[in-house]
């Protein structure tokens, strides 16, 4: 096996001795009797699908992104055509995902592709050959080990998509290609990326999946209760306009179960107003302003049109019409968790039952369980996307429930509102990180989820009727080892139709962990091609091929601004001194730059230490601005208030160009 430019991924002696000093450290903590779980590496792969209780923690050097077959346009044609590929490799195969690094394909979505002929294949490391080499029809068919339930599911189990969340982790390198056969080829990979210095085991296929198997069969199965769990348990009547206390206890404690059962409330029965009516709250240490706070029907993944039996890993129904919930909890000084009834009906006899144990971590790199829902009225070529959720400081974002109300043209069930893609931005960038294909895409469905209801794990699709014109649809998505991180700001939108050209009524239900202090503080910028800002960098470039100015929009919107900047590019090199705080774990470098050149690459010293190439895959001529974030682990930033920093053109590409480099420090 070869690994492309193998010899410049070493491993320097700084950073060997930091692994040394980490696992010295945490053997001291051990014999100390201290807490090491704020510390501990977080888990990927297999070990990620059996880790509910990690959710909380907020690791900094983890990075979310989706490779898809959007238009690059910010039009409507997302699959059809060329598919809207990266590029074309060296075998005449169709480029989905290149990625250089430590990470995880989480997701794979693909629909409408040729049974017959369309491929997959999977390189990991720069090898020559593909570790998968498969038909996508032989890939989602079942029987193929490992590719088989409950990780694959075809579109008969989710209605119209094919899925896969076998987790395929990759320790330098990963390249996805297919040969695109068919009139149209809609795919969505998602992934995770790590710090350069994260080990990672690349993908064998012979992985011992029993842990994840287990559990992703048979979701809704009550988390493992520990020897300090207590459970509060009792059946309330609830008032019309009332509300009453479920659970008030002092912490540091976690909740990791909450199961309710309300009398009427079960698959087939018109419970639409209890369920939307009846509102879940909590609160955290003493704040005023709940930190929870949705109707239950779409806290439990039902959605605003009544009862619907989801059975997903984090909230649902049980088979006796319980509602369950088991994201984890965790809390400092105080919880308390309780139900208002904002109908004019009394309830009674609500069972319920809430589990909690104590929580032994450090609050440090800990976030709060939090919830935003909304109601929301979106007009037909308004402009705006319907905002799932926008928030400040850092944490990580691990699902939505989304119902709507649709207006069907001329009576006609076209379901065009099903046309918004999702898209997600995080820590200021302009770029998104998340760029969908479409509604039911997003929700792993296909084709205006053409085969009905469903429930997986991880998605669903929830209610579907007609009534006046108006098509009522609810569906569900949970990120749960694949949770989208953010430093220090999140916005998630979906379109409502395809150029947000639709009217509708919609409810959006964002599940969310959040800490408030931003831990990616802006600490120095350089605008290259402005004389002063080089001048105050130390700014060098060798190689120079271009200095001129670019007028440009960036993805993520159809009519985005044209913005103007002097850049440089070269095929040499370029360095830069930039400040940060002393007190960091690490730094974010963000370039912006124009992607209309394809295939940019170069590597990344810190202070003449190779950290990892920077590479980014594929080209986009209409919306050329994008920015992009590099890491740079701590062993290189550490105690430091200004790093050199040389980026020297390895590409095949007409160059590597710049316009501007922002450094945020990873702050504690």
């Amino acid at each position: 096996m070869t690994s492309v430019n193998n010899s410049r991924k070493y491993i320097p002696a700084i950073l060997i001795a930091a692994f040394l000093l980490a696992a010295a450290a945490a053997l001291g903590m051990r014999l100390l009797g201290l807490d090491e779980d704020q510390a501990a590496p977080e888990a990927y792969g297999l070990e990620a699908m059996t880790s509910l209780e990690r959710l909380p923690y907020l690791n900094t050097s983890t990075f979310a992104g989706m490779a898809s077959s959007y238009d690059r346009s910010e039009g409507n044609s997302d699959g059809f055509g060329y598919s809207n590929f990266l590029y074309e490799d060296e075998h005449g195969d169709k480029v989905m995902l290149d990625l250089e690094g430590p990470g995880t394909i989480y997701r794979m979505w693909f629909t409408g592709y040729d049974p017959i002929e369309a491929n997959v294949k999977v390189y990991f490391d720069g090898e020559e050959t593909p570790r998968v080499h498969m038909l996508l029809s032989e890939l989602f068919g079942g029987s193929k080990q490992p590719f088989a339930e409950p990780f694959v599911v075809d579109d008969t189990k989710s209605s119209g998509g094919f899925v896969s969340y076998l987790p395929l982790p990759f320790a330098k390198s990963v390249k996805i290609t297919t040969n695109g056969r068919g009139a149209s080829f809609f795919y969505n990979l998602g992934y995770h990326t790590y710090s350069s210095d994260t080990r990672v085991s690349s993908w064998q296929g012979a992985e011992d999946a029993a842990e994840a198997i287990k559990l992703w069969s048979n979701p809704g199965r009550t988390p493992v209760v520990g020897e300090d769990t207590l459970a509060t348990a009792d059946s309330i009547r609830l008032e019309a306009g009332a509300s009453q206390t479920l659970l008030q206890v002092d912490g540091p404690r976690s909740i990791f179960s909450i199961k309710l059962k309300i009398p009427g409330v079960e698959p087939g029965a018109d419970a639409g107003q209890i369920l939307n009516k009846t509102r879940l709250r909590i609160y955290w240490d003493g704040d005023s302003k709940p930190a929870v706070d949705a109707p239950v029907g779409s806290f439990f993944a039902m959605g605003q049109f009544g009862a619907y039996a989801t059975q997903s890993l984090p909230v649902g129904m049980e088979p006796d019409n319980t509602m369950y919930a088991y994201f984890p909890m965790p809390f400092e000084r105080e919880a308390r968790v309780e139900l208002v009834n904002d109908g004019e009906e009394t309830i009674d006899d609500i069972a319920y039952e809430i589990r909690h144990e104590k929580f032994r971590g450090s609050f440090r790199n800990v976030g709060y369980f939090k919830t935003r829902f909304s109601e929301l009225q979106a007009d037909a070529l308004d402009g705006n996307d319907l905002l799932v959720l926008d928030e400040s400081g850092s944490g990580k974002f691990v699902g939505v429930v989304q119902s709507l109300h649709a207006k069907l043209n001329q009576g006609q069930v076209d379901r065009w509102h099903l046309e918004g893609d999702e898209k997600v931005f995080v820590d200021g960038s302009q770029s998104p990180v998340i760029h969908g294909t479409g509604t039911e895409d997003f929700y792993n469905g296909g084709w205006y989820f053409n085969q009905g209801l469903f429930t997986q794990p991880l998605a669903g699709y929830t209610a579907f009727h007609i009534e006046n014109e108006c098509d009522s649809t609810s569906m569900y998505r949970f990120f749960t080892h694949d949770a989208i991180p953010f430093r220090n700001h999140i916005r998630f939108s979906i379109e409502h139709g395809a150029l947000n050209d639709v009217t509708e009524q919609v409810w959006l239900l964002a599940y969310y962990y959040h800490h408030p202090r931003e831990r990616a503080v802006l600490s120095d910028t350089l605008d290259v091609g402005n004389a002063k800002s080089e001048s105050e960098h130390d700014y060098a470039i060798r190689n120079q091929t271009w200095n001129d100015s670019s007028n440009y929009q960036y993805e993520g919107k159809l009519l985005g601004e044209f913005i103007q900047d002097d850049g440089r590019a070269h095929t040499g090199s370029s360095e830069f001194t930039m400040a940060l705080e002393s007190d960091n774990e690490g730094a974010l470098l963000r370039r912006k730059f124009d992607q209309s050149v394809e295939n940019q690459a170069a590597d990344i010293y810190v202070d003449e230490m190779l950290v990892w190439t920077w590479h980014k895959a594929g080209s986009n001529g209409s919306h050329s601005w994008r920015d992009e974030d590099f890491f740079i682990p701590a062993v290189y930033t550490e105690g430091k208030t200004s790093i050199r920093i040389r980026v020297v053109y390895t590409g095949n590409s007409s160059g590597w160009n710049e316009y501007r480099y922002n450094l945020f420090s990873l702050v504690p």
